[in-house]
This record gives structure tokens, sequence and C-alpha cells, in this order.
């Protein structure tokens, strides 16, 4: 989502004034003459008349030259038409005449912030603030500078104290509201947005605030008629149509896509319309010109901000299933965890934390539901050992009633409904509970809650499961992994040390019920098919990998490739795509969604999954072991890509392991020939899957505590966080 505070910055033309026979030491009467032309000035300025205003000033300055408040007029206007140095020459000369004028630093602390130049100008609007400490305007704008500078508690107070010299003052509301929305505090921060539109309705930056607001709320149709109003207002807004696109991400993906074409076409660079674009056309896979043009645009922006040492602009998540190296990766994840940092302020952990007892790990995740994640986490919390731990699940996202949330609640010692809970007040209640070791299930995905960690609520953090990569935050202490997805020595892909496990993934498949049997006729499959198939989501496929499965569907006549049915037109526009590669559409089976249990006994039907090289199955690839399907993945260079190898390495089955996306076409198409060898990987699987340490969750429980204990304890004497290895 965009927020109003969008600033256009030009390159400054540098004006000269004519020279003047006036001497400085002007006549009275000029002098009179002269602050006539600037009242006129001002009058027209007052009404948006900017460029009819510029003239009067001028007037004014070839009767007196250092008239100062025509300078600071006209510095005022070559601000606002792009020219800050020129504005800053003038206001300066103004200063020199005026020296302690409160609007004049106000202006050219404005001024040198346009210019990036944020220790001088938060210096001169300190000053502006010391001359008339009782000036609303002064708190206004030192605290909109503060708040440019990500020291929102500071600007929060200045924000304040310029609404109780003038409780009107719309901008000081609009401040406040943005003051907390980025402290995370959207329920505190909305009040003061509807009173910003209240006391100034005309202003179409606090009325897109505002709806971005009721969108990050969920107050939908709040959101939605204040964006109707704005898209009748300024169609031709970017980031409007950008905020508009988001609202309708997940309930209308087509309508959202229409508005990121328009923000697009409007501004082909704005990054966060670039980001909800690829990301809602990967769903859909409309894989077209667009796409393609919008991706590039985007990893050519991201590198060429970070090569600048600016902010990467963009999602962490979204990183992931680009084609970034494994480093740039990292840096994009550690410019999102670098803007949850900003102004969090001491660490909150405290003499709780150092109660004696059972170890307390506290783990976060908004995923405690039906969801991938949830999948894996449902059998876990149960196994752990109460007379050493006691655990704590913060639970910040939506209760759907499912089974895996019943059972993670149940299965925990203190389930904790967090959810509307802002980051402060969750990081305060953690850091109350006397949490040593907090555990992050989610990273940088949706619904994250890493700003709460940014606060320091335990004295060792950690990241586990949620997000396959890197938190690149400094706010987390420990990344468990397992050597194949981050192999030893390569510290160039993480920010944290790293605490090594045998295997990674922790699962629940052991404590699920058993389906009631079914059969290919149970689905009208023919049995004499050969059956690939992912059920991995659309954002994971690419038109590379869809294009190299046409091309063994081409070369095994007898095989049919079974997707996800995630809606009709997905459903036909993949045909379509089927077809443009020659390869008849029937041959793509789509299958809808099913209780886990009977996914399971559908999937053990099938004879081959097919991974997506570039962002592999999690979950999805520990479903298809388990239930005895052979996976084929690739080696990849980073964790997103090597979790496939981690999981089949566990299984001894490494052979399934391709080289190269070459490697991997030819060994499917050679399998889809060889019955007797995928039963023969079958047989495998039934053997060694029950006994598997993949599918021990209670031993993986274990392994997982000796690896918070080892945290803990070095913490505890002392030390600073290293890697380690838990057996």
């Amino acid at each position: 989502m965009l927020s109003s505070t969008t600033r256009t910055d030009c390159q400054p033309e540098v004006m000269t004034e004519q020279d003047t026979i006036v001497p400085s030491a002007a006549a009275p009467e000029f002098h009179a003459h002269a602050a006539s032309f600037v009242n006129q000035g001002i009058a027209l300025h007052q009404q948006g008349r900017v460029l009819e205003a510029e003239p009067y000033y001028r007037k004014a300055l070839e009767l007196v030259k250092d008239q100062p408040d025509a300078l600071h007029m006209l510095a005022v206007v070559s601000s606002q038409k792009g020219h800050q140095l020129e504005a800053e020459r003038l206001v300066r000369r103004a200063l020199r005449v005026v020296p302690e004028q409160t609007a004049f630093h106000n202006t050219l602390g404005r001024v040198l912030l346009l210019q990036n130049r944020a220790d001088e100008a938060l210096a001169s609007l300190a000053q502006a603030l010391e001359l008339a400490p009782q000036n609303p305007e002064a708190h206004y704008n030192l605290g909109d500078a503060m708040l440019s500078q990500g020291k929102a508690r500071e600007a929060e107070a200045r924000f304040r104290r310029a609404l109780q010299f003038k409780p009107t003052h719309a901008m000081a509301a609009y401040g406040l509201g943005r003051a907390l929305w980025a402290q995370g505090d959207g329920p505190g921060a909305l009040p003061w947005f509807q009173l910003a539109h209240l006391l100034a309705p005309d202003d179409m930056n606090v009325l897109n605030q505002l709806a971005v607001a009721y969108m990050g709320l969920g107050h939908r149709d709040d959101a939605l008629k204040a964006f109707e109003t704005l898209l009748a207002t300024a169609p031709g807004s970017a980031v409007v149509q950008c905020n508009v696109g988001v609202l309708n991400g997940h309930v209308n993906r087509l309508k959202a896509i229409e508005h990121y074409r328009k923000a697009l076409t409007l501004e082909p660079t704005m990054a966060p319309a670039q980001d909800g674009y690829i990301e809602i056309a990967r769903q859909l896979c409309l894989w077209d010109e667009f796409l393609a043009t919008t991706t590039a645009n985007a990893l050519a922006g991201v590198r060429a901000r970070m090569a600048a040492g600016q902010d990467a602009y963009f999602r962490a998540f979204t990183a992931l299933y680009l084609p970034f190296t494994p480093e740039e990766q990292l840096e994009v994840a550690r410019s999102e965890s670098s803007r949850l940092a900003q102004d969090v302020g001491a660490p909150l952990y405290g003499d709780a934390a150092l109660r004696g007892g059972r170890l307390r790990v506290g783990y976060i995740s908004a995923d405690a539901r039906n969801h991938p994640v949830g999948h894996l986490l449902q059998d876990m919390f149960g196994h752990h050992d109460r007379d050493r731990f006691e655990v704590f699940f913060y639970s910040t996202g939506l209760d759907d009633g499912s089974v895996q949330r019943q059972l993670i609640r149940t299965g925990v010692e203190h389930f904790i409904e967090a959810r509307g809970m802002t980051s402060d007040e969750l990081a305060q209640r953690i850091a109350g509970d006397g949490v040593q070791v907090l555990v992050d299930l989610m990273g940088h995905t949706a619904d994250s809650r890493m700003a709460v960690l940014a606060r320091r609520p335990a004295p060792v953090q950690m990241h586990y499961l949620g997000f396959p990569g890197s938190t690149g935050a400094t706010f987390v202490d420990y990344l468990i992994a397992d050597p194949v997805i981050l192999p030893p020595g390569q510290t160039e892909q993480r920010s944290e040390s790293v605490i090594y496990l045998p295997v990674y993934q922790v699962n629940s498949h052991r404590s699920l019920p058993q389906a009631p049997g079914c059969t290919r006729q149970t689905f009208g499959i023919n049995p004499d098919w050969f059956l690939f198939y992912c059920f991995n989501n659309n954002y994971k496929i690419d038109p590379e990998i869809f294009a190299c499965w046409m091309r063994i569907l081409r070369a095994a006549p007898h095989a049919r490739l079974g997707l996800l049915a995630t809606d009709a037109p997905v459903v036909q526009r993949l045909r379509e795509q089927a077809r443009h590669h020659g390869v008849e559409p029937e041959r793509l089976l789509f299958a809808g969604y099913l209780d886990q249990p009977s996914n399971l006994a559908r999937q053990s039907l099938m004879d081959l999954f097919l991974d997506t090289p570039a962002y592999n199955a999690g979950a999805t690839a520990a479903d298809a072991l388990w239930a005895g399907v052979p996976l084929l993945t690739t080696r990849g260079r980073s964790y997103i890509t090597r979790v496939g190898e981690s999981l089949l390495t566990q299984l001894g089955l490494s052979e399934l392991v391709a080289a190269d996306l070459a490697a991997y076409e030819a060994l499917a198409i050679a399998l889809a020939h060889s019955p007797e060898r995928i039963a023969a990987y079958k047989a495998r699987l039934r053997e060694v899957v029950p006994g598997a340490m993949l599918f021990d969750t209670a031993a993986q429980v274990a392994r997982l505590e000796r690896a918070f204990e080892c945290g803990w304890n070095r913490h505890a004497s002392g030390k600073m966080p290293t890697d380690a290895h838990i057996e």
C-alpha cells in the first residue's frame, strides 16, 4: 500500500534576478510599495495561483532587492516549482536580513528535506521551534521532518504538541496518524486520519491515507467508498490506482490487475505497483508481455536502488520467486527488516526474562489455521516436554475454526489470541510473559508480525519454517535450517547465525486420520495414464517450467499433468498455454481442494511429482512423499530452491535431484517410460517413510528443544550467537 507522503525531486533550474539600481538603503516609499506587492502576491498564493503570485514578489525585489518577505515567498514558489537549490539560496538571503524569523527557518528546513539533507533540515526546523516554541506550524514541520527520517516516536510528540496549540491543525492530525501508523498502531492512527479528513475534506493526500488505513484495518466498505471518491477526483493518480489494486487483491484479482496496469501505465517505475502486479499476475498465470516488462523493470529498479544504498522498496517474499541472486534476495530482506526496526526504542525484555524455572519459549504466527504451515505444525506442540519447557503460542491470525487450529490450541500450554494487538502491545505482552526464546514462524510472509520481533521482547529470537530464506534482520539471532538448504560456510546468503538440524522441516503426518480408500476410477482417471502432477501454488509456476512440462508431455504421449484448479479463468488460460506449446489441452487435469487426509489419498494415485525449480514445494512436497509418490526436483543455489533436495536427501533419494533443468526434463521423460522404476521408487518410499526422521514429529520437537536450549545457554553465559549443529 502506498501512503500519500510521496515526494517529487526535480533538478533545480538556477534563476538570476535582474540587477537593480535601487540602493540597499531604499527610500521608505520603496519599502511601502514593495510590501504592497508582497501582500498582493500572498493573496494570489493563498488561492493556489502560484505562477500569478510570482511576478509580484519579483516586483517587490526590483524595488528593494533584499526585501525579506519577498525573498522568502519567492523561495516558496521556487520550491513548489521543484527548484530546491534556488529556493535554498533565496531563503538564506532572507535569513541574512532577518536571522530570527521562524517562518524562514521552517521553509529552509523543508527545502533541505527535499534535497535529502536530513541533518541540516532538522537543525533548521529545530531552530524555528526554538524561536517560536508555541507556534504549531514549527512543531508540525519538525515532526514531519522527523517522520521522514523514520523517527516516528519523536515525530508523534511534535504532532501532539502542535495539536495542543491548534486543535484544528489538519496536517498535524494527519501527521499524528502517520506517526502512529508507522509504529504499528493502526487502530490508534485511524481517528486522526478521520479528523484530518474532516478538517481538510478536499485534501486528496489525506483521503488516500484514510482509505489506506481503512483497508489495512479490514474496513473494506469504508475503504472502497473513499477510493471511489479518489478515483472520481484523481483518476490519473498512480498512487490511487495502485492502492485500489491492493484493495482488490484478495477479493477480485482481475479488478486488481486492471488497476495495477493503470498505475504502471501512468508510472512504470512505481515499485509497489510492480510488486502487487507481479504477485497477482503470477497467481493468475498471466504470462504476457506486460508481466515480462514489469518484472524486468522491477528487477532493474530494485538493483539500482540497492546499488545507490537506498531502500529496496520491494517485498522480500515477492523477491523469492523473481530471478534475483541469493545475495540480492538477502539484501531485499535486509531492507524490509530495516524499515521495521526504525525508531523502535530500547529492547523490551527485562527482569521477567530472568525469572527461574522452565525455559520459556514463545512462538508467533498467523498460520494456526487451514494453511500449509498449519498442516506442518498441528501435532508438534503436544510433544514439548512440559517438565523442562513452558510454551506460549501467540496467534495473530484469523480463527477459521479448522482442525489445524483446534489441534494447535489444545496442544500448546498457553495459547494467546493476539489478533488485533498492535506491535507494541504484543511485544509488551511477550516481554511481560518472560519469554526467553521467541520463535517467529512467518518471516516476511503475509500477515507477518516481524515488527514485534524488532522491539526485542525476548533475549533470544529465532526464525523457523515459514519464510524460506534469511530474514535479513539484525533483531533475529538464529535461523533454524539444515546443511542442504543452507550449506555451512555460505554466510553470504544469511544474516543470522544458523542452528542446523539434520533436516529442517517438522511434519505432523503421522497424526492424520486415515482417509477412505480410493482408486483412479473414483476420480475418472484412466488407469493406463502416467500421471505427472504439481499441486504447488500458481505463483511458483513460471513460463520456463511450464514450457519444460509441455516438452515432457509431448515426449510421453501416454502421460497427463495434474494441477490445482484455482479458478475457471486460470484453468482456461493454462489449457490455452498447453495448446500454444503443441499439447492437447485435455491432457491437463485440474484437481479441486480436499481436506488433507483425502488429498493425500488422492495423491497416492499419482506417479511423479514435478517440483517447481525456481520456488520449491515445501509442505506440498512432504505431502507427496508421505503419500508414497516420488518427487523430481533440481539442485538450486538458495534456501527456497533447495527444499526438495533437503527432503529427498533425508529419505535417501538424492538421485531424484537433477543437476539442472535439462537433466530434470530428461529424467522425467525417462521415468514416464519406465513404470518399473516408478514402482521401485514407490516401494522404497513405502519402506522408509514410516520410520523416517522427516516424519518423526516427537524427535524433531526434541531437536528443536535442544536448539532453544543452545541459543539460551549462549545468551545466559554472555556469548554472542554462533552457528551450531543439533544431531
